[in-house]
């Protein structure tokens, strides 16, 4: 009964609905990309800041950015560091985070670096 519905729409429909999906996808990331450049800006240019019941703000990273990684790697991996480790324009002026000496290479999401 449910693939009467499916069947039922105009395949025209199903073509433009489908073009915009992968036409979105690319589009995200670009605006994604810019986000997190601009973040970078504003971080070395402002530094950091300390919040008041949250302590010293560490870096700017894109929310989408970051709950894409905490879902990809949740809390068991030290991700967070190895993406400031592999991306230190993120990074408060003055913040290192912890080097994993077993790692020697960039943060991987997706077959391309981030």
């Amino acid at each position: 009964m449910d693939s009467d519905v499916i069947t039922s729409l105009p395949q025209d429909f199903l073509k433009d609905f489908a073009a915009e999906l992968s036409g979105r996808i690319p589009q995200e990331k670009i605006e994604a990309d810019l986000r997190q450049a601009r973040n970078a800006r504003v971080m070395q240019q402002l530094g950091s800041e300390r919040i008041e019941g949250v302590g010293q703000k560490i870096a700017e990273i894109d929310p989408r950015l970051y709950f894409r990684m905490l879902h990809t790697f949740g809390h068991v991996d030290n991700w967070l560091d190895d993406l400031l480790a592999d991306n230190p324009q993120l990074c408060a002026p003055g913040y290192r985070p912890r080097q994993n000496s077993l790692r020697h290479s960039k943060s991987f999401i997706g077959g391309s670096p981030v």
